[in-house]
């Protein structure tokens, strides 16, 4: 009977440990994929893994797109703003995004995936998902709150390509770049 029940519970808790781990997201070669049977859950875990903690680890956001992906953000002020991007293609580049911006926010966070808000589009392949983050503003020690909505697509187990849309007056205002006039 004491080894029935040793037995019962080593299998909880050998359950409880794989319902902590995702089967559909494997790491090859330092490169992270969605193995076939993914769902709308795994995407979105698939791409909070990419975003949350990238302001000290901006590198591992490139480890989930596809070769050639891309991180678009339309609304982004570049003309004013130079340090963002409306388009980064390729792993090389999204790595040199968001160390850049790295200099800029510091232990950003996002929501959990959990909480998202999560779509399954008619194309195959697309999500949308509406969040949230939050860190601290280097250079004001302020803190940084925004809100997004991201339109992902997945190829070959990887983001293809990912387009967040967020408010760039909260950046903006929150970088202490521009000021209410009263």
């Amino acid at each position: 009977m004491k080894k029935l029940f040793s037995a019962a519970l080593l299998g909880l808790m050998g359950m409880a440990a794989s319902a902590q781990a995702n089967d559909h997201i494997i790491e090859k070669q330092g490169l992270y994929y969605l193995q076939p049977g993914y769902d709308v859950n795994d995407v979105a875990e698939f791409y909070w893994r990419s975003l949350n903690g990238w302001s000290e680890k901006p590198a591992n956001v490139a480890k989930y797109f596809t070769p050639q992906g891309v991180f678009e953000l339309p609304y982004a002020p570049v003309e004013d703003f130079s340090f963002f991007a409306t388009a980064s293609k390729g792993r090389e580049n999204i790595t040199r995004y968001f160390t850049g911006m790295s200099e800029y926010l510091g232990d950003l966070k996002y929501a959990g995936w959990k909480g998202w808000r999560k779509v399954v589009t008619a194309e195959p392949g697309v999500f949308v998902f509406e969040y949230t983050s939050s860190g601290k503003i280097k250079q004001s020690g302020g803190d940084y709150n925004q809100q997004f909505i991201a339109i992902v697509t997945i190829n070959d187990g990887q983001i293809a390509s990912a387009r967040e849309y967020w408010n760039p007056y909260v950046a903006l205002r929150d970088f202490g770049l521009i000021r209410k006039t009263q």
